[in-house]
């Protein structure tokens, strides 16, 4: 099993995810592309003291992106791996 710290990034805050653990006590976290459901449901679990109930990841392509210091060259932005975490209806995650 691979430690935790090498799993999950970070923890994103966007306005989606906000409403997501609002509403529906899931958290959104950004981990690494390897990582599989049940490696990142025992990082939660060891990392916050909390219970999971499921776990969802989603793969975001990379967004294409122009470099106007390189003539107009068109690159890319890195590919990021996210899991959205649900957990038990009594537990929550601080991350403020």
């Amino acid at each position: 099993m691979k430690e935790a710290v090498t799993i999950l990034d970070e923890a994103l805050l966007t306005e989606k995810a906000t409403m997501l653990s609002a509403n529906l006590n899931q958290y959104v976290f950004s981990v690494s592309k390897t990582a599989s459901k049940q490696n990142i449901k025992d990082a939660v679990e060891k990392t916050f003291s909390v219970t999971v109930l499921k776990v969802n990841t989603l793969i975001a392509k990379p967004k294409a992106k122009r470099d106007r210091m390189k003539r107009n060259k068109l690159g890319f932005s890195s590919s990021v791996k996210k899991a959205i975490v649900t957990l038990k209806s009594g537990d929550s995650i601080d991350l403020a």
